[in-house]
């Protein structure tokens, strides 16, 4: 018989959990979520939510990276209007470093 636990995240009772561990911790923490880790001795995410941790991260990383990426060509602008689909093509040709 398949052991099944509780999801900290959605509390669905499911069989195909992964279990919060050092590297999903920091995620959780990067993607601030105030999740009290210290409730419980095993706690499990299901795989659905797990899957949606790891999407919002990689978004959240996309966004976080767009950002260094502009800021050092804006602060030359001197308050003059940037044109963001010029931004995206230097990015896309190379010509701005990420």
């Amino acid at each position: 018989m398949m052991e099944q636990k509780v999801c900290k995240l959605c509390l669905k009772v499911s069989n195909d959990f992964h279990v919060i561990d050092k590297i999903i911790g920091e995620i959780v923490d990067v993607l601030l979520l105030k999740i009290d880790l210290s409730l419980k001795e095993d706690n499990v995410i299901c795989e659905g939510c797990g899957d949606s941790i790891f999407t919002f991260f990689e978004f959240k990383s996309m966004c976080l990276d767009s950002e260094d990426c502009m800021a050092p060509f804006i602060r030359t602008m001197n308050g003059m209007e940037v044109d963001i689909v010029e931004m995206a093509y230097l990015k896309e040709n190379s010509v701005l470093l990420p």
